[in-house]
């Protein structure tokens, strides 16, 4: 049966063609017949007892500069979807936030990927609290002299926005640094009232992180991204690198342990990210490099995940 899907996502004519997973996704279920549409999120909205979007149909390809076509324009109301995948990149603000709510009050039989409460529950930072055993020494707060006497526990320390992404705002510091209040403050005033992230740094991240993939509670597989010369962070978006990556049994055992709490929050596909064993994120709004995955492993991540998702479709 042909399904109708939609993505609500970052506009369609900025995606890089050859990384991107949401219009892997799309392809994937357009070769099998389905309709595929995308909107972005500030063209959801709700109205008289009804959520609708200003959608596009549209004929996807991994083709060049024609990846695209438009068939259709205008709204749509969501309930007429067969399922709605959120993939829109963080920053994770009360925009973000906000659509959550509206796509919980979507009618019908429309399945919503991942569950829009649980993509609220799980905040891809701050959720690896949850899991103190996993995770490098970390603080969460705002309290300056008290990031300062952690800082002091540790050689060096990281410091993170807890709601950003691509590593967009990352740096480290020692406490002893001249300018390392200086630095706080400056982050503190970028993130408004948000917490920041203090983390202990692990020297290994020099070999680089990885993304372990998790779809529907089991270990897909792994890509891993090697920092570019000079910088700590291995984020794609600052010019790192994806390499090929084998799960092992610390990644198998972290994966078992969050793996509970992807099933209590309908959250079925997901990326975590490990540096040297211990979990940095649990990411569940856009979790990417399944592009990549393929090409090391040959793991073919959108062709499981619409598997999974007809699955789901048929069991409504």
């Amino acid at each position: 049966m042909a399904l109708r899907i939609a993505v609500q996502m970052d506009p369609i004519d900025t995606i890089v063609v050859d990384r991107d997973t949401s219009l892997a996704f799309m392809v994937e279920a357009q070769k099998r017949g389905h309709e595929t549409f995308w909107y972005h999120p500030s063209d959801l909205w709700w109205e008289s007892g009804r959520v609708f979007a200003h959608a596009h149909r549209v004929d996807v390809t991994r083709r060049g500069d024609d990846y695209y076509r438009t068939l259709s324009s205008g709204p749509v109301e969501a309930s007429s979807f067969d399922a709605i995948l959120i993939r829109q990149d963080p920053p994770f603000d009360m925009g973000y936030v906000s659509n959550t709510y509206l796509l919980e009050l979507v009618g019908g039989k429309t399945l919503v990927l991942n569950h829009p409460a649980g993509v609220r529950d799980i905040p891809e930072k701050l959720s690896t609290l949850r899991y103190p055993h996993l995770v490098a020494d970390t603080f969460v707060g705002r309290n300056v002299d008290a990031i300062v006497a952690f800082a002091r526990k540790h050689d060096q320390v990281v410091l993170k926005p807890a709601f950003f992404a691509g590593g967009e705002g990352v740096s480290k510091g020692r406490a002893s640094d001249p300018d390392f209040v200086t630095k706080i403050n400056a982050m503190l005033a970028e993130v408004g009232k948000e917490p920041i992230i203090v983390q202990e740094f692990i020297p290994a991240v020099a070999n680089g992180d990885k993304r372990v993939f998790v779809l529907d509670g089991r270990p897909l597989g792994v890509v891993r991204r090697m920092p570019k010369a000079g910088e700590f962070r291995a984020n794609l978006h600052v010019g790192g690198v994806a390499e090929e990556g084998a799960l092992d049994a610390r990644d198998r055992e972290i994966v078992a342990a969050v793996a509970p709490l992807l099933e209590e929050k309908g959250i079925l596909f997901a990326g975590l990210d490990v540096i040297d064993g211990r979990l940095t994120e649990i990411n569940v709004t856009s979790p990417t490099l399944v592009q990549e995955l393929k090409r090391f492993s040959n793991i073919d991540a959108p062709k499981l995940f619409v598997d999974a998702l007809e699955r789901k479709v048929a069991a409504r």
